[in-house]
């Protein structure tokens, strides 16, 4: 086992960095480099992406429709894929407006459509969660047709978007982001993460239970004029590539994703029952969030992740300006290592402007080029990566 001594670099890092480095595996032997491949030109808010027989499929928040994109190629996606709008919903009703996030899943044979959105007479407020039922999933998702199912059965009236369906001990679950369920004046300070056991893709077999509310001063945005916004939003499950032995959780996004404070957390599994508030665990620190002094991208969020080629990649929205707010959230591919203390990426994105001091390692971790200049080899190998067909499913 080899330890490399990292001379002047942050504490933090260097630990993290040897971690990597000692433990076994691929992912752990490599030579972590956080390089990130920007794989959207447009505005491509809250990627979500699977796979199904060697083509990626990518879904984002279009606002009046969902939309699946589908290409052998993620690097390429945008120029290659074939685009199919599943769905638009009537106008006039309570699920018209400010369609946002949908998930593509296949459950019990069957493709689903999660996704949240609003009456647009009431507004935000209205948000609540919906499901659109597809073909067979021994099918193409975007060759068959789609109906609407509505609500799920079961789940409580409030406010709730961004939920994300995974399979843990042979159960499928149901997580989203809602505000607290004894709110009686629609307040949109703080949004937590709830969870749900499901009886079918379209019904709740438990009652929604908290297990994450915004508490790590990172989580919160302070607007300055004493308004506080906790936020857990962006929920989605990720295992170690070893089946989850080593590690499993959530990843969530937090802070306002209105700024370039938007990042990711982890929610770790630890075992027992997962409607027990106790069997999560929350990190002390961010997985990933934009650089302190750097120069983008800016508030990474709201990702999903994808195995190609045995190595587990991150895609996700973030901006190349800290001012962009909503606008231009393109998606960002990015690779995830695992540490003995869980998924690694960096901690932070972005070439760093402060001077460095020795190099090697702990530079080509810390910088990336900036935009408009040749690709670094980090970022040439990552796209020949994301241009490789997925690993068949």
């Amino acid at each position: 086992m080899m330890y490399i001594l990292l001379k002047g670099a942050l504490t933090g890092v260097s630990r993290a960095l040897t971690s990597l480095l000692s433990l076994g595996g691929p992912a752990a032997a490599m030579q972590y480099d956080n390089s990130t491949l920007t794989i959207t030109s447009v505005g491509t808010p809250d990627p979500f992406v699977t796979v199904f027989r060697g083509r990626y499929y990518l879904t984002f928040t279009a606002g009046n429709r969902v939309e699946i994109w589908s290409s052998r190629s993620l690097a390429d996606i945008e120029s290659a894929a074939d685009r199919h709008v599943v769905w638009t919903p009537p106008q006039g009703t309570d699920h018209s407006a400010d369609l946002w996030a949908p998930e593509l899943h296949a459950l019990h044979g069957r493709w689903y459509v999660y996704y949240a959105a609003a009456n647009p007479n009431r507004g935000n407020k209205s948000h609540r969660m919906y499901v659109l039922g597809g073909p067979p999933s021994t099918e193409d998702p975007c060759r068959g047709q789609w109906e609407f199912l509505g609500r799920i059965h079961g789940m409580p009236d409030h406010w709730a978007i961004d939920g994300t369906v995974f399979e843990l001990n042979g159960h499928w679950y149901f997580v989203y982001s809602g505000w607290p369920l004894d709110s009686t004046d629609d307040s949109d300070l703080v949004q937590q993460l709830f969870i749900m056991r499901l009886a079918d893709p379209t019904s709740a077999a438990s009652p929604a239970v908290v297990i994450s509310t915004p508490q790590h001063d990172w989580e919160i945005t302070r607007e300055g004029n004493g308004t506080d916004h906790g936020i857990n939003e962006g929920p989605q499950f990720l295992r170690s590539p070893d089946g989850g032995i080593a590690w499993q959780g959530l990843v969530y996004s937090c802070a306002g994703s209105w700024t370039h404070e938007y990042k990711m957390g982890l929610l770790k599994y630890t075992g027992g029952d997962p409607l027990n508030p106790a069997s999560w665990e929350k990190g002390e620190e961010p997985l990933v969030r934009a650089g302190k002094y750097g120069i983008g991208p800016f508030g990474p969020g709201h990702g999903s992740f994808v195995t190609v080629a045995g190595q587990v990649v991150a895609v996700y929205h973030a901006t190349d300006s800290a001012t962009d707010g909503w606008d231009n959230r393109r998606a960002r591919a990015q690779r995830v290592a695992f540490t003995e203390e869980g998924p690694y990426m960096g901690r932070s994105l972005g070439l760093e402007v402060q001077k460095q001091e020795g190099g090697g390692l702990v530079k080509r971790v810390m910088q990336r080029l900036g935009r408009g200049k040749p690709e670094s080899p980090g970022e040439k190998s990552l796209r020949a990566l994301l241009g490789t067909r997925t690993d068949y499913n």
